[in-house]
């Protein structure tokens, strides 16, 4: 079959390209991207050293063995969410082999949201691809890989799917394609919880190549991945996801995934340890590597997860403890746009206050003010500085509350509704700072703040203000925990208990632990209702 490999000529034209100096030295000249004039052999496959654990085998054309297996980790990376571990994988590939044309689409694939700091790196390789990917001495199957990057980045992801699809099915051995493909045609589940037709497809993609490669690390976990957000996780689904540990348990992004299927079945304390371990090895790649903090965004990921675990399981000091130290990270002034970094202004500095005002025994407010972040320095993202300026109006609202001040907690919210009007103004500056989907969790934040906000000042009407809240609630993603720490039918439940309604009480933390199973402080809340009902 044979695919339009014109669109790599157009996907040089993208933005990406348009980033290079004017001034640099033409691409086509470089001798590097020429060494296959010389010897043709530098494209064919070579005889690779063993593979890493969990690794599955596709053959690569270099002139180098050892950079066969480091694409190839490289694209297991790609397929577990480790983007900067892939690129790590695929530069070291192109150390040892400059016209390995893999390595190349690795490092777009790779850096596609890594912030502006890696422009150069993007666009050379984009353009390095481009010659490799029109030259006949090429496989046509790594030339389809960059048409199928050419497709999504030049006409978006529904089109990308048909290229994948071209690709999985035209080589039916080769082991990631189908995976790239499943990730694609991910359309989630309805209101309902039942999944859309291209979830569907997905699974059965996915356990075609589990039937032929059970051991596959990327395999098992685009497999447990496909249950991320259902409404209910499947014991199956968790053993996926220590299968997945198990192909290779030095994979820090397959030991999150487990916390997170943990996480969502109630097994808070096993959630921890997975994110812990996961946090280590981290911290050891970041070690290896000698890469920066700010690079590191799988580190903040697991810290910001397991700090939360630990709300939900009832160790509020210990969670505490955690959110402080993830807090207390530096902001790296080289990286303000980092993937690390972007957690770190957008989650991680914020964290312990939004830990604190959730706890069901509200600590002094002098505390809480204590563990809010300084002001963000100049030249970083200010746009996350609405996620504070939220905070602090929930803060006062809930104090002021707690002191009966009624005009209080009015007034707050009329400035919580100001801050929540201006945020959603900001999606384009949201799309320019590369923080968009933190920006969609801020609003959704500011939201539910608003809605708590209402109960407090109309108790009486309590279940028609959180109503909304409890209809709008997500389920945690993989890539991060949920945007409260809590069921909002905790906070329904708490008020009906309050006005002595224990029957309704006890129907809201039934529900909630349905979202939050095993939740320490709904599991708390159902006592004392049992308790005041007899």
């Amino acid at each position: 079959m044979q695919f339009p490999f014109n669109r790599v000529f157009l996907a040089a034209a993208c933005g990406l390209c348009a980033a290079l100096s004017a001034n640099a030295a033409p691409w086509l000249d470089r001798p590097v991207l020429n060494t296959w004039k010389k010897d043709a052999a530098a494209v064919r496959p070579a005889q690779a050293p063993p593979l890493p654990p969990g690794v599955e085998m596709m053959a690569v054309c270099t002139s180098s063995p050892a950079a066969q297996p480091l694409v190839l980790e490289g694209m297991t990376h790609l397929l577990t969410f480790g983007d900067m571990k892939a690129y790590r994988k695929f530069s070291a590939a192109l150390k040892l082999d400059p016209d390995c044309l893999m390595a190349h689409w690795g490092v777009c694939m790779s850096l596609m949201a890594a912030g502006p700091e890696f422009q150069k790196e993007r666009v050379e390789s984009m353009k390095s691809m481009k010659e490799l990917a029109l030259h006949p001495a090429f496989p046509e199957h790594e030339r389809a890989y960059a048409d199928a990057l050419a497709v999504l980045l030049m006409d978006g992801p529904e089109e990308a799917r048909k290229a994948w699809k071209t690709l999985y099915e035209t080589w039916p051995r080769d082991p990631y394609a189908p995976l790239f493909y499943a990730m694609l045609l991910r359309d989630g589940f309805d209101d309902r919880g039942k999944p859309g037709e291209g979830q569907e497809e997905a699974v059965r993609i996915v356990d075609e190549v589990l039937k032929k490669r059970p051991g596959s690390q990327a395999a098992l976990f685009m497999r447990a991945l496909l249950d991320e957000v259902a409404s209910v996780i499947p014991p199956e689904t968790v053993e996926t996801a220590r299968r997945a540990v198990a192909s290779n348990p030095q994979s820090s992004s397959a030991h999150h995934l487990l916390g997170h299927f943990l996480f969502r079945t109630g097994d808070y304390r096993g959630a921890c340890a997975a994110f812990k371990k996961s946090e280590d090895l981290c911290i050891d790649w970041e070690k290896s590597e000698k890469a920066p903090r700010a690079l590191n965004d799988a580190y903040f990921r697991s810290a910001i997860y397991r700090a939360v675990s630990e709300f939900c399981a009832g160790r509020y000091k210990e969670a505490d403890r955690i959110a402080s130290a993830v807090a207390s990270v530096p902001l790296d002034t080289k990286y303000p746009l980092a993937p690390g970094t972007l957690l770190q202004i957008w989650e991680a500095r914020n964290l312990p206050v939004r830990l604190m005002l959730a706890n069901p025994d509200l600590p002094r407010q002098e505390y809480v003010l204590k563990a809010s972040p300084a002001p963000l320095p100049k030249g970083f993202p200010d746009l996350s500085n609405g996620m504070m300026a939220m905070l602090t109006q929930y803060m006062g609202a809930k104090y002021s509350s707690q002191q009966g001040g009624a005009a209080a907690v009015s007034a707050r919210f009329d400035k919580l509704s100001g801050i929540i009007r201006l945020l959603m103004d900001g999606a384009a500056t949201a799309r320019q700072q590369m923080s968009l989907s933190y920006w969609v969790r801020s609003l959704q934040l500011g939201n539910a703040y608003a809605m708590e906000i209402r109960a407090m000042m109309f108790p009486e009407s309590a279940n028609i203000w959180l109503s909304n809240a409890i209809r709008d609630q997500r389920f945690a993603s993989l890539l991060l925990p949920p945007v409260l720490p809590y069921p909002e039918e905790w906070i329904l439940a708490r008020a009906c208990l309050k006005a002595g309604k224990h029957k309704e009480s006890l129907e809201m933390c039934e529900q909630g632990l349905k979202r939050f199973p095993n939740h320490a402080g709904v599991l708390e809340t159902m006592k004392k209702v049992r308790a005041a009902a007899k």
